[in-house]
């Protein structure tokens, strides 16, 4: 779990929602470098998933989906570049952004990928990443 610290700015940064942050914070677990790299499989997988549904489904938003996979993929193809801290926001990220029956629901909502961006977005303010921004409509 993230220190007080980072939880705190989080929660002031009043990015996400308290249910956001609920389920975010149960998936901040301690994370080595090599379980990190495997959190991208993870992600390349349940991307794959949600492409496989978006045919079926409108509702589906497939592009959110696919910036929120490609930044994942980009922070989780570096992780000897974080500290214990980062890894846990990191893997809190990634398994929220796996989870489909979020506080949005990813498949039965249109804007059901935007908190799993809102929380990605928050965990790019709290490691420094502010580049790799999710900018939502």
């Amino acid at each position: 779990m993230p220190n007080t610290s980072a939880r705190a700015r989080l929660l002031l940064q009043e990015i996400l929602h308290p249910e956001e942050m609920n389920r975010f914070i149960a998936g901040c677990v301690p994370t080595s470098v090599e379980e990190l790299r495997g959190l991208r499989e993870r992600s390349d997988d349940y991307l794959q998933w949600a492409k496989d549904q978006a045919a079926q489904s409108a509702a589906v938003d497939l592009d959110t989906a696919e910036r929120i996979a490609g930044v994942l993929a980009s922070l989780l193809d570096e992780p000897d570049r974080y500290d214990d801290e980062a890894r846990a926001l990191l893997a809190g990220a990634t398994s929220y952004f796996v989870d489909a029956d979020d506080d949005s629901n990813d498949l039965t909502d249109a804007l059901g990928f935007d908190d799993d961006a809102r929380v990605l977005n928050a965990v790019l303010d709290a490691i420094g990443r502010r580049d790799l921004r999710i900018e939502l409509s």
